[in-house]
């Protein structure tokens, strides 16, 4: 018969075992979805999206294309049921609503940092440091689910679900801070895009009013002692 020490000892190399054992899936889960995402230089995709709240009620729906050049060159336009575009010319975040007819510009990296949007438009994203990563099983062999929650304590969203038919990205559901879902469905798939060397660059209208938010981090900077 074992001893209570001889029990203890078995009870805690098995648990140190499944410990061993559970960071190994998320270290492999970890690698796939960084391994996928790597093979992703560019896309193109046309999208619909929905936003609910903790109740699962509809607040929001919209449809439109994105387009993603690495690094941090993207474009996100809303053509349902108001005209948006968002573009990242790889130094600074435009955000067009055509309806109000204004422009918001910010500093592109600090707006990233700590959203989904880092993890596509980064040229290098670590994964297995920055989040814990998981493999959820689905009923199609060429499917993989990847859920994921940011290790930083300031990140906007709680969970993170990225869905690959093959090396397709073909949906992405985020769960923010505040309750809400947006779920997204891309269709119309290009891997291999072909854009030209100036097609993320924005231009302001000249009638449109822009608030650069760049001047007031910039100004709150230098009165900082």
């Amino acid at each position: 018969m074992k001893t209570l020490f001889e029990q203890a000892v078995t009870i805690l190399t098995l648990g140190f075992s499944l410990l061993m054992a559970s960071f190994n899936v998320h270290a492999d889960a970890a690698h796939k979805l960084q391994e996928k995402l790597e093979n992703i230089d560019s896309y193109k995709a046309s999208f619909s999206q929905e936003i609910r709240d903790e109740f699962n009620t509809l607040l929001d729906s919209s449809s439109g294309y994105f387009e993603l050049q690495r690094p941090k060159q993207f474009r996100w336009v809303v053509a349902d049921p108001y005209e948006q575009e968002i573009v990242a010319d790889g130094d600074n975040l435009w955000q067009f609503d055509r309806d109000i007819e204004q422009i918001n510009v910010s500093e592109l990296t600090a707006s990233l940092e700590t959203t989904p949007a880092a993890i596509l438009t980064k040229n290098e994203v670590d994964i297995v440091d920055n989040y814990n990563v998981a493999e959820i099983a689905t009923s199609s062999e060429d499917t993989m689910l990847f859920q994921l929650s940011s290790k930083a304590e300031d990140s906007l969203f709680e969970r993170l679900l990225m869905e690959f038919k093959g090396e397709q990205l073909i949906a992405l559901q985020v769960s923010d801070n505040l309750g809400h879902t947006t779920s997204i469905e891309f269709s119309d798939i290009n891997l291999d895009p072909d854009f030209a060397k100036n097609h993320f660059a924005f231009t302001p209208p000249d009638e449109i009013d822009v608030i650069d938010n760049r001047k007031k981090v910039a100004d709150n900077a230098k009165d900082k002692p």
